[in-house]
């Protein structure tokens, strides 16, 4: 079986988008990792650092 980058790619920027949604929906944020700090990403594009967890290695 050959592992297709592009299409990995694909669905980890729709699973993203996706995500966005739900919390737009929700009336909530999405937690992702920006470099070494995690983040909270609001639907209206506001972004907060999230002090209160430690970033994966």
């Amino acid at each position: 079986m050959v592992f297709d980058v592009e299409r990995f790619r694909k669905v980890v920027k729709m699973t993203g988008e996706r995500a966005m949604l739900d919390a737009k929906m929700n009336n909530t944020y999405i937690v992702y990792q920006k470099g070494s700090e995690l983040v909270r990403e609001y639907p209206d594009g506001r972004i907060e650092k999230d002090s209160g967890m430690e970033p994966l290695s």
